[in-house]
């Protein structure tokens, strides 16, 4: 209240209160203040009308600390780094029977000896790193949009992780950042490497199924693809919570710029010559964190078989999930407009029907999407190459 409220105001309504010019609702509201406190005020304020004043946090409470104390402090605090307030309380209530809390103690410490105390310098607040306990239970993806070589245009590399063992699982380099680009990069790592239990992923605010620039909702393309393939999609919170990847990111940046550059790459076959091997070589590489290779901790894990690798579903349903599900509607004559053209399909009684896209390859036009928990393949009324 003394910050808020200048004396000659609080007395101007006290005043009118006691006079009984306005009610103690309205003077409780005025000095924004219960009407306990009002009375309280009031109380106060009868013997020293003129020169009442409000006090800071009603007045001490408290009374002044002895001078012994006060001087052990100064001779002691110095002695400490950083200083132990706890063992300061401890040793006042020892030697002079004066007993405080440790955050007391810290607090007349700093508001009377602010000098005495050596504050270490800040850093940054450490961060957990956690590691899944076998292989295969969690995959860290990404893509770094960079120039990796001189064009006209940027390219994109997509990266996988094995969080376990920080085996890089594979990588490619793109033209665009697309959902599609994402499902042909791990199309070949579950071929490859089996089923793992959880894909994390950031936001994928930057993943879309033509553009980087459409209205698709990224995320549910990768939670419906995973799912039905009984993968656990999950986004991280921040960039830190996906260092392993980032890391590696920041590593290939900067061998790659350069040996491609060494290697005057200019086109992507040739720039994917570079990236296995520089892939093949990281694997091999002795980690400082685990004292292993990522190959070495990849076989290691077998041997000890601590691994969540799944078998890879067959190629026909990775071609019913992992491709863009879109709606189109029947037309009249049996057919459905589609990449600028009509196609015909098999009579059916439905007014929309679900495309199951390949970009530049083939489409299915099915009758409904595929329903959990079996997810698979429904009626095909088409099938074409494109």
């Amino acid at each position: 209240m003394a910050k808020r409220l200048t004396s000659p105001f609080l007395q101007h309504i006290l005043q009118l209160f006691n006079d009984g010019q306005i009610d103690r609702a309205e003077a409780s509201q005025q000095l924004q203040i219960s009407q306990a406190h009002l009375y309280r005020l009031r109380t106060r304020w009868l013997p020293n009308r003129l020169g009442f004043s409000p006090q800071l946090s009603g007045g001490g409470h408290w009374p002044d600390w002895p001078p012994e104390a006060s001087q052990f402090l100064e001779d002691f605090i110095p002695l400490q780094t950083p200083p132990n307030f706890q063992l300061a309380a401890d040793e006042l209530k020892i030697r002079f029977g004066f007993q405080r809390h440790r955050q007391s103690v810290a607090a007349f410490v700093r508001a009377h000896f602010p000098d005495l105390i050596c504050q270490p310098e800040p850093r940054p607040k450490a961060r957990r790193r956690w590691e899944r306990a076998r292989l295969s239970e969690l995959w860290q993806h990404d893509s770094s949009l960079h120039q990796w070589w001189p064009a006209p245009e940027k390219q994109t590399l997509l990266l996988t992780v094995d969080d376990h063992s920080r085996k890089l699982l594979g990588a490619v380099f793109v033209p665009t950042d697309t959902t599609w680009n994402h499902f042909e990069h791990f199309r070949r790592l579950l071929l490859q490497h089996g089923l793992p239990l959880v894909v994390y992923t950031d936001g994928l605010s930057l993943f879309g199924h033509d553009s980087m620039a459409d209205a698709r909702d990224p995320c549910s393309e990768f939670q419906r693809a995973f799912s039905a393939l009984g993968v656990t999609h999950l986004v991280a919170p921040s960039p830190q919570a996906k260092g392993k990847i980032e890391r590696r990111f920041g590593t290939l940046q900067k061998r790659l710029v350069a040996l491609l550059a060494y290697e005057q790459v200019s086109d992507y076959p040739a720039a994917q010559v570079v990236l296995d091997r520089q892939l093949a070589r990281q694997n091999d590489t002795v980690c400082r964190t685990t004292g292993h290779s990522p190959n070495e901790a990849w076989n290691r894990a077998l041997e000890e078989k601590r691994s969540a690798i799944r078998p890879c579903p067959s190629t026909a349903l990775l071609d019913l999930h992992l491709a863009l599900h879109l709606r189109r509607r029947v037309n009249a004559d049996s057919q459905i407009d589609f990449l600028g053209r009509s196609w015909p399909i098999a009579p059916t009684k439905r007014v929309a029907i679900t495309l199951i896209h390949h970009p530049l390859r083939q489409f299915w036009a099915v009758a409904q999407l595929p329903s959990p928990p079996q997810n698979r393949w429904p009626e095909i009324l088409g099938n074409y190459s494109l």
